[in-house]
């Protein structure tokens, strides 16, 4: 325990230490430019000021908003007032005070209106909409996204358009719509087509590449990350390749069976987001390093990798990845024997996945658990567990059967309609018939009064 606390306390100061140099030289600036500057540019400045400190300090962060408040109010520039507050919102975001964050957005958005700022207004739908999937209100955040989709197709506001699409669609991939996220990556993308962006772009290549993963099209899906991973490493953006990088390591894993290139791709997603610094980033690759070590039966290092990412999931506040962690340690723990070990983890995935309003955890738990009852000779909680499996299998059946009658409805009312389209199809025919039949007889009647004018004409001349 006390070797991975150490790990993950270098991890934190390697963070520190890439970065230090680089935020300090852009604050240091930013700081002096301030006391040069008066009115809109000098909000502006602190707004930016804001944004650096929120990767690094949320209080510093939050005086940079308060700063720029305070002045505004002082100068009697109401009309900074919705922009300010935006950034109070992200950074009450950042912090994860959630509720905070949205009352500031919500008077932002009130405040943005008045002045008909609509690229703000834009900016702050599409952070509401993050706020609530944060919160895993998907629907609240979809129809933010939506809001924000519909202001910027209105008033031409491209990046704030294909801004919304990606972040929709990233909702839909979350909730298994795949379908609709691809529309929405490729609404963004268009976008970024028309306006060159080319690393943009790459990233909505990157995205669909995922969609395409999920329907089994492994070898397209494997052809866009590397696409995109080219664009990545000529525009130097290691974030973005770092998640290439771990994209074409789950692909070579979990449908290509490569553990070797596999590993490879997943060392250099962990390398590229150690030099970052992406705490979230490493706790994902960890757990799917853990992943390749568990199924090569090298349990040290898989547990070693898990636990790893597990303290930093924990450290950030990322829940998702302490879920699906712990799902993984729960799997590898059953692998290797440990029983109650793994439905401990289990348990702890159930009760976070719970927490988040995510289902897709249940029945991959249910069986897990099944499994470990039975090897544990534990047949009251096996039984116990078998009806919680058998409650979840009944409402699948009951789900499928209403979409069957669903499906018999739908296609009694398609067969009515073919029915009536016939019916009319047949009558268009039947008046097409008597339309040709009434042009023949009007014309053997004009060839009838030519040829009794000839007659009369050559009647008249004798």
């Amino acid at each position: 325990m006390l070797k991975n606390f150490a790990f993950f306390i270098l991890l934190f100061l390697s963070y520190s230490a890439t970065y230090a140099s680089t935020q300090s030289a852009q604050i240091d600036s930013l700081t002096q430019l301030i006391g040069k500057q008066n009115g809109r540019e000098r909000i502006e400045t602190l707004i930016r000021l804001s944004e650096i400190y929120r990767k690094i300090s949320v209080e510093k962060s939050m005086e940079a908003d308060s700063s720029a408040e305070a002045y505004a109010k002082q100068q009697g520039l109401d009309n900074m007032k919705g922009i300010i507050l935006l950034s109070m919102g992200k950074t009450s975001s950042i912090s994860g005070d959630y509720e905070m964050a949205l009352d500031y957005m919500e008077r932002a958005e009130k405040a943005l209106k008045s002045t008909k700022n609509y690229t703000e207004l834009a900016r702050t739908y599409i952070n509401m909409g993050l706020v609530y999937k944060y919160l895993a209100d998907y629907e609240a955040s979809i129809s933010y996204f939506d809001q924000a989709l519909e202001l910027a197709f209105e008033h031409e506001l491209k990046d704030q358009e294909a801004a919304a699409a990606a972040n929709r669609a990233t909702v839909y991939f979350a909730t298994g719509d795949y379908q609709q996220a691809l529309e929405s990556y490729q609404k963004a993308m268009s976008v970024y087509e028309e306006t060159k962006d080319s690393l943009r772009y790459a990233k909505m290549l990157m995205n669909i590449g995922l969609v395409y993963w999920q329907w089994d099209k492994n070898d397209l899906a494997l052809e866009m990350q590397l696409k995109a991973k080219e664009v990545f490493e000529q525009k130097k953006d290691l974030v973005e390749l770092g998640r290439a990088y771990n994209n074409i390591g789950k692909i070579y894993y979990q449908h290509l069976n490569d553990t070797t290139l596999a590993l490879e791709y997943y060392q250099k997603s962990l390398e590229m987001r150690e030099k970052l610094g992406n705490q979230l980033g490493m706790a994902i690759v960890l757990a799917n390093i853990g992943n390749i070590y568990r199924d090569k039966n090298q349990m040290e290092k898989a547990f070693e990798n898990y636990t790893k990412s597990i303290n930093i999931s924990q450290f950030i506040g990322y829940r998702e990845g302490v879920a699906l962690t712990s799902y993984y340690m729960g799997m590898a723990y059953q692998k290797n024997g440990q029983y109650l070990e793994s439905n401990r983890m289990l348990d702890t995935t159930r009760n976070v996945s719970k927490s988040l309003g995510l289902t897709s955890y249940e029945i991959l738990i249910n069986e897990a658990k099944i499994n470990n009852y039975k090897a544990l000779g534990d047949y009251e909680s096996l039984f116990r567990e078998f009806e919680f499996y058998d409650q979840k299998h009944a409402e699948m059946r009951t789900e499928l059967t209403t979409l069957k009658y669903k499906l018999n409805a739908n296609q009694e009312q398609i067969e009515a309609i073919n029915d009536e389209l016939e019916k009319k199809n047949q009558l268009i025919n039947d008046q097409a018939s008597l339309l040709l039949m009434y042009r023949l007889l009007l014309l053997l009647a004009l060839l009838g009064l030519i040829v009794i004018g000839i007659r009369h004409f050559r009647k008249s001349k004798s």
